[in-house]
């Protein structure tokens, strides 16, 4: 690990000590994407794996495909490779022309992940209880989803059309506010990078040289986050994560770890995560 990151990951190992302990016996399966949150993910739990006892799988679906040139594969690829890490790339099995037709592209290129993740976990061999799925959203994606609800939901109409829709939404996104949570099954969802803020994640991917995807998605319009993410960074905002899930809890209505945990694996993993 380069020395400039040496401090970024001592921290990040002491706020998150708790958690990687439980981690031990466990196998770790990263949710790959080759952009930068997913990309801080690997490389802190890359540096944990050995001294808190865990194994690491990392997975990547490359869809939708222009994202995933063949170029950008090979130097992702490498690098992770000559650190002994190596990314298991999936062809989702699906066609851009897809999103293309469809209404909203995100929806259904999540649709179709998490449709694959589902799938690839019932013909694994995994013990679930030893299971722990990583995703990697930061600070700015929740920020994101308290203000597509506060727009979609306490700023509009309660008769309007699309109230309903908002609220599903922010149950849709509602979990990703927790950084740990155990399913019925016993499968552990870990979201180590809730607490960084973009500007945080863009540094120490930077400084760490570590390389990422060069091709922007072109359906990235579709998404509020995205767009949102824009005013942050010229607005040079930085978010508190307590603040933002204390006032997601207090004055949105933000279901409890208990109530997302108390789902079926089924409902969960195909509709929600």
């Amino acid at each position: 690990m380069p020395f400039e990151t040496k401090s970024d990951y001592s921290a990040w190992k002491k706020e998150q000590a708790p958690v990687l302990d439980s981690l031990r016996g466990k196998e770790v399966w990263v949710l790959f994407s080759g952009g930068k949150d997913s990309s801080l993910a690997l490389y802190f739990l890359h540096a944990a794996s050995e001294e808190f006892g865990f194994s690491l799988q990392v997975h990547a679906g490359t869809f939708p495909k222009h994202r995933y040139t063949p170029s950008d594969v090979d130097r992702i690829d490498s690098f992770w490779n000559e650190r002994g890490v190596e990314i298991h790339w999936h062809d989702i099995g699906k066609s851009d022309d897809s999103l293309e037709e469809a209404d909203h592209p995100c929806i259904a290129c999540q649709r179709v992940r998490k449709r694959r993740l589902y799938e690839h976990i019932g013909s694994s061999s995994v013990n679930l209880n030893k299971l722990v799925i990583v995703t990697a959203y930061t600070l700015s994606d929740l920020v994101s989803y308290s203000l597509e609800y506060l727009t979609g939901v306490a700023y509009t109409h309660p008769d309007g059309e699309d109230v309903q829709q908002s609220r599903k939404r922010f149950i849709e996104t509602g979990h990703r506010f927790y950084p740990i949570l155990t399913m019925q099954s016993g499968i552990m969802i870990y979201r180590p990078a809730l607490r960084y803020n973009k500007q945080e994640v863009v540094r120490i991917i930077q400084e760490a040289s570590i390389p990422i995807l060069s091709v922007p998605c072109r359906y990235a319009q579709f998404r509020p986050k995205r767009m949102l993410e824009t005013y942050y960074e010229s607005m040079q905002l930085h978010f508190d994560y307590d603040r933002v899930v204390t006032f997601a809890k207090e004055c949105l209505g933000l279901l409890s770890v208990n109530e997302y945990a108390a789902m079926s694996d089924e409902h969960f993993l195909n509709r929600l995560f």
